[in-house]
């Protein structure tokens, strides 16, 4: 069992900048679950990277997201590999599962609507089994546009997802 506290924070920024997107909490914990480390550590160091700015912690529908802040991203890019490649490797291999089984839950939706004065509505939505995550309409001057931004939103809705998150939850400090 590991319960280097350090380790442990490293492993929680390892794991959210491999997923690429904001993580349930509870994911997270059960990622470093698989990977030696109990409950209540993650818990705890994940708290601690909170109040340090390096995670922030949003709350949708009763279930509280792990999103990878600036200075997460840069320690973790800076020290990462201060961490054994078998872990790293667990930590990848664990966290993808886990992705995909969050993937494989989301609903993807998109369409575009002419609009009487021109243009296109583009409706985007994302939805995680049947609940609404984010939905956004925007406008497009054109119907190449708008087949274009359609295309871009799912190749990578998730992509699309966290970028949102972390533009409305960046702090001025």
């Amino acid at each position: 069992m590991i319960d280097d506290n350090q380790q442990i924070k490293m492993m929680i920024l390892f794991s959210l900048r491999s997923a690429g997107c904001p993580l349930p909490s509870s994911t997270v914990a059960q990622i470093l679950n698989e990977c030696g480390v109990g409950q209540l550590g993650t818990s705890g160091e994940l708290y601690e990277l909170r109040d340090r700015g390096h995670v922030a912690l949003i709350t949708d529908e009763d279930t509280e997201y792990a999103v990878l802040q600036k200075t997460g991203i840069e320690i973790v890019d800076a020290l990462g590999r201060d961490l054994s490649p078998t872990l790293r490797e667990k930590l990848i291999l664990t966290t993808a599962k886990e992705v995909a089984k969050l993937r494989k839950d989301l609903g993807i939706s998109s369409s575009c609507k002419e609009r009487s004065d021109g243009g296109f509505d583009v409706y985007f939505a994302l939805t995680d089994e049947g609940s609404p995550l984010f939905e956004v309409t925007m406008f497009a001057p054109t119907k190449a546009q708008a087949d274009i931004m359609i295309s871009g939103f799912r190749n990578d809705p998730y992509r699309v997802y966290r970028d949102v998150i972390a533009s409305l939850s960046k702090r001025d400090d």
